[in-house]
């Protein structure tokens, strides 16, 4: 009985670390241009996987958007917009963000979720200003 345990745990332990070689976060690139229109801030944000950390496949890609540096993934008080068309495999990704306050200073960081855990990019501060026409 204890011949099939040790198999089991070394079994579910295989398929658990199969799709990463290194077992590390992946590391990510993050950039963002705010565009500023008459009462609204757009922020392009671009994101790069630099490094896969080992894994073959991200379970999910996108932006952390917060008022407090260094924002992480499902934080409270930070806004995650995930990919919601990213193949799994592609090492670049992008949106488009709405900032909802003007006159604030926004900490962004794009991040990418593996088995092997949450990669961050470095964070960047966006402020933003109410922009007038004339």
């Amino acid at each position: 009985m204890k011949k099939y345990f040790v198999t089991l745990f070394v079994g579910i332990l295989i398929v658990l670390i199969s799709g990463c070689t290194k077992f590390e976060p992946a590391t990510v690139d993050a950039s963002v241009t705010p565009i500023s229109y008459p009462g609204t801030c757009i922020m392009d944000c671009k994101g790069t996987i630099t490094e896969n950390g080992g894994c073959k496949y991200f379970n999910e890609v996108g932006f952390l958007f917060s008022l407090t540096p260094e924002p992480t993934y499902k934080a409270e008080g930070v806004t995650t917009i995930a990919m919601e068309e990213h193949d799994g495999k592609s090492t670049t990704f992008n949106i488009t963000y709405n900032a909802p306050m003007m006159d604030t200073v926004y900490y962004v960081r794009a991040y990418v979720c593996t088995n092997a855990g949450t990669g961050y990019s470095e964070a960047k501060i966006i402020p933003t200003y109410e922009s007038t026409a004339e």
